[in-house]
């Protein structure tokens, strides 16, 4: 993985990023970087490697579910400073719609609509939807009704089952349990009908488990 020219902002989301190496990290180009021997600098490319990996994992696999109308949120719990990263990403792809991330402990709100952000760390994920849901207007609060979430659940699943693609070992390389935990995640392996009901179930079981954790 190349070192990118702003690697100095994934190195300070580091969880073990200090004001040292950030200084030291200011002295050299990310060229110089790349092929440098010095302890420091092979500390310091493991932790942007480190975070960078931890971002595309989990701007790929966090799930968004439906609150309401205005809010939508999931389960993240990372290793790295990355969650308001990653709640901003997530909102640019949903302008005018509050994204919520968080577990058990705190959480992350982004909205983004035209060219201004608004952003709020807070407490628990229930919490602060139970915050926006008493604050939001009774209509927007109400969902409207729309497609059958279990056919279009299932017409997703047999759309991406390939058993000749399934390959483990590199899902398991590529996407360690830890990040999978990270990002809410329960897949289920080796079955074709998947119901929407076994998913939730899996959800449900895995947020309970972070929940006491």
């Amino acid at each position: 993985m190349k070192i990118p020219g702003d690697f100095l902002f994934y190195l300070s989301m580091h969880r073990e990023c200090n004001e040292r190496l950030l200084v030291r990290a200011k002295e050299i180009p990310e060229n110089d970087l790349e092929v440098s021997l010095d302890r420091d600098d092979i500390r310091i490319k493991k932790m942007v490697r480190d975070v960078l990996g931890e971002v595309h994992r989990m701007r790929a696999f966090v799930r968004l579910s439906t609150c309401c109308d205005l809010v939508l949120f999931g389960y993240l719990k990372p290793r790295h400073r990355i969650a308001e990263y990653i709640c901003d990403h997530l909102a640019r792809r949903n302008a005018g719609i509050i994204v919520v991330l968080g577990n058990g402990s705190e959480s992350w709100a982004c909205l983004c609509r035209g060219s201004r952000v608004w952003r709020d760390h807070g407490s628990g994920l229930n919490q602060t939807l139970e915050r926006l849901k008493a604050a939001l207007p009774d209509d927007a609060v109400a969902c409207k009704p729309g497609p059958d979430p279990e056919t279009l659940w299932q017409a997703y699943y047999d759309s991406q089952y390939c058993p000749e693609r399934k390959n483990l070992l590199a899902y398991h390389k590529n996407m360690p349990r830890r990040d999978q935990e990270a990002a809410g995640l329960r897949l289920v392996q080796n079955k074709k009908n998947v119901t929407l009901d076994d998913f939730f179930v899996s959800s449900l079981s895995s947020a309970g488990e972070h929940n006491e954790s």
